[in-house]
């Protein structure tokens, strides 16, 4: 008899270790399969933010570009009305004589 259960715990011991290899097995998997995963996903952010960066600042150079035309435009015809301007001569000089 003593052979018999011997025999049952040596058998229960193997399907224990069965059982932990099939664990550590799985978890291997496990880990491969996250890390996989994990790759993937950063590897997507990674395009998708590179894609929006690209696009705003895209966005942000058009409006840079049509603030300083703009600008410029303001600038010219701010120019155009000074240069158009009457300018009294005479007025000036007594004004500096006045002055001076």
């Amino acid at each position: 008899m003593p052979s018999e259960e011997q025999d049952t715990i040596a058998h229960l011991l193997k399907v224990e270790e069965d059982a932990a290899e099939i664990i550590r097995q799985a978890q291997e998997q496990s880990d491969k399969e996250v890390a996989a995963a994990r790759a993937k996903s950063d590897s997507e952010y990674s395009r998708q933010y590179e894609e929006m960066a690209s696009q705003m600042e895209k966005a942000y150079e058009g409006r840079v570009s049509q603030i300083q035309k703009t600008r410029d435009n303001q600038i010219e015809e701010y120019k155009s009305q000074i240069q158009q301007t009457p300018k009294d001569v005479d007025a000036f000089n007594k004004l500096l004589e006045k002055i001076l």
